[in-house]
């Protein structure tokens, strides 16, 4: 194994230890790090030298020299490790900026495809930005205001019958009274809902049309290569969010071709957005017109394989982390299925570790109740 893949992402990140071992199985090296300081004895280094900056870094016996790619996957913010509680604060911000630094000039440090770029990624998570790249290339956007003011989310309603108010991320948490799971994410209001302008007011929130769909779908792009799937119920209704229901058993899910005129829309939006990876989310209403919704640059995929194993999503972005292209094969990594990771230790060790997550939680929070 004399290549290698630098993957950012904590050790309990699934998709990253699927992708990690995926890339074992193609005899291809991953370093799975969640940050620039990779662990207490690696060293790392910017020099200014022939009017260039060039990035040393090493981790044990192990060096970049041979990087291929690096996989921006979910970064953390570096942790201190052993030292004075005093200094923790310090330090800890040094190596902060130390990476926001290294991840801005990335193309500069490493000579290496980067999924998705730390620069672009963090500029393509703007919401407005997106809006604005997907009217450029001409995709349909259901008309939206982003606010803290109830007046405007009233006068939104007075021009449709409904309105779908959405977060600018998800956000979960457990009740210490009860020990139910709440999410705030998606909330689809009408003429009669209330619209309380205090809490309105607290925060912006963002408003937008909602598209009396047939059917959601989901464009998963991993380099060149676009895989669609569309999501409704088995009796042909579509979900309000069809994030929670997953694993409903009447979900139904099914591979969908994207036509020539979408596809090379999407296409301009990644390549403006300047992203190489991303989980497109589009509607599409009863007369087939279809709307764009976002693009999460690092969005969950490898459930659409779960669901369709004949999709090859993992093997898909490990050939193109072990090749460093984006105009990857297919043919190489036989077996480097998301069904064959499920069979394996590293699948285990995953569960293992949430499930204790999940228990801990529930402990602290049985304390604090």
């Amino acid at each position: 194994m004399d290549s290698e893949v630098l993957v950012f992402a904590p050790a309990d990140d699934p998709h990253a230890s699927a992708v990690c071992w995926a890339l074992r199985q193609s005899q291809v090296r991953p370093l799975l790090v969640p940050s620039m300081r990779m662990s207490d004895d690696a060293s790392v280094a910017v020099w200014t030298e022939a009017n260039r900056l060039r990035l040393e870094c090493s981790l044990s016996s192990t060096s970049l020299k041979h990087l291929r790619s690096a996989w921006h996957r979910r970064p953390t913010r570096p942790k201190a490790g052993f030292c004075e509680e005093a200094d923790r604060a310090f330090i800890e911000g040094q190596w902060h900026r130390f990476q926001s630094n290294v991840f801005c000039i990335a193309d500069d440090l490493l000579d290496a495809l980067w999924v998705n770029h730390p620069e672009k990624a963090t500029r393509a998570e703007n919401k407005l930005l997106q809006i604005r790249v997907a009217q450029e290339v001409g995709l349909s956007v259901p008309e939206m205001v982003v606010s803290n003011d109830a007046k405007d989310v009233q006068r939104l309603l007075q021009r449709w019958p409904k309105v779908v108010f959405k977060t600018f991320y998800p956000y979960n948490w457990q009740s210490a009274s009860n020990g139910n799971i709440y999410s705030m994410s998606v909330k689809l209001l009408d003429g009669d809902s209330e619209l309380p302008e205090a809490a309105i007011a607290m925060c912006p929130g963002i408003y937008q049309r909602y598209v009396d769909k047939a059917y959601d779908v989901r464009v998963t792009v991993i380099g060149d290569r676009y895989f669609g799937v569309r999501m409704l119920k088995n009796k042909g209704e579509a979900y309000v969010d069809w994030r929670g229901h997953m694993y409903d058993d009447d979900i139904l899910i099914e591979e969908w071709a994207l036509s020539e005129v979408v596809e090379r829309k999407l296409r301009g939006l990644m390549k403006r957005l300047g992203l190489v990876f991303g989980c497109i989310d589009l509607v599409v209403d009863g007369k087939g017109e279809i709307y764009f919704l976002e693009v999460n640059q690092a969005g969950q995929f490898l459930f659409l394989e779960e669901v369709l194993p004949q999709l090859p999503l993992l093997k898909a972005i490990t050939n193109m982390l072990a090749s460093g292209r984006v105009d990857y094969s297919l043919e190489s990594g036989a077996g480097c299925d998301f069904a064959g990771y499920r069979r394996t230790d590293d699948y285990a060790q995953i569960v293992d570790i949430q499930m204790r997550q999940r228990s801990a939680a529930s402990q602290y929070l049985s304390v604090e109740a």
